[in-house]
């Protein structure tokens, strides 16, 4: 297996979208079995990720040689790059497109169980809890690609992670995870009591039949 060197995204001005954030903070089981840290890493289609393709390039030479351009070119050497409208895109057990994906390039990446990446904020301290990086939020990874090759699916390219940074909160995509109640309910000071509009039916449930 070949590795390339790190690449921080943020000197290259990559601003992604995380999705499936619970996969850095719980580990997560592969269909081998084999079990591994994860993020998905969203790009409009209208960013340069030119840094991250040679960074995938540079592993596919050193592991195969010259002949991987034209490998990769060929199809012959799976690509990390993948489309999110295409079907790696979209749910497996619905078939509708994951939240977030449309009109995006995206990459799953990676680390080892024993190697959990780093998660930082703004100021550079240390993430620790799930509301604090959610699927949908912005920012920034370190990354490296590394090469594979099995019998089941040939040659290929994927990315391994080791630190996060998050830059900004965004919209929910969903899979990272509930904030704390204090986010979504205010105490209720005296529980006999019923708000008015709840006795008048003007609440939501009129819609709902």
């Amino acid at each position: 297996m070949a590795r390339s060197a790190d690449l921080s995204t943020q000197k290259h001005g990559l601003e992604a979208r995380f999705a499936f954030t619970q996969g850095l903070f719980e580990l997560q089981t592969t269909q081998s079995g084999k079990k591994q840290w994860n993020v998905t890493m969203l790009f409009p289609k209208t960013a340069d990720i030119g840094p991250l393709k040679q960074l995938a390039m540079d592993a596919a030479v050193e592991e195969w040689g010259e002949k991987a351009k034209q490998m990769v070119a060929d199809g012959l050497i799976k690509s990390p790059f993948l489309d999110g409208d295409g079907p790696q895109g979209k749910s497996k057990k619905t078939g509708e497109p994951h939240a977030g994906f449309p009109g995006h390039i995206f990459i799953r990446c990676t680390s080892g169980e024993e190697y959990r990446p780093k998660l930082l904020n703004g100021q550079l301290l240390p993430i620790t809890e799930k509301p604090e990086l959610g699927s949908g939020d912005y920012g920034y990874a370190v990354v490296n690609a590394f090469t594979w090759e099995n019998k089941e699916n040939g040659k290929g390219l994927t990315f391994g992670v080791s630190m996060v940074l998050k830059s900004r909160s965004g919209e929910s995509l969903g899979g990272g995870g509930v904030g704390p109640a204090e986010d979504y309910f205010t105490p209720i000071a005296d529980e006999g009591s019923v708000p008015d509009e709840a006795k008048q039916g003007d609440g939501a449930a009129n819609f709902f039949g």
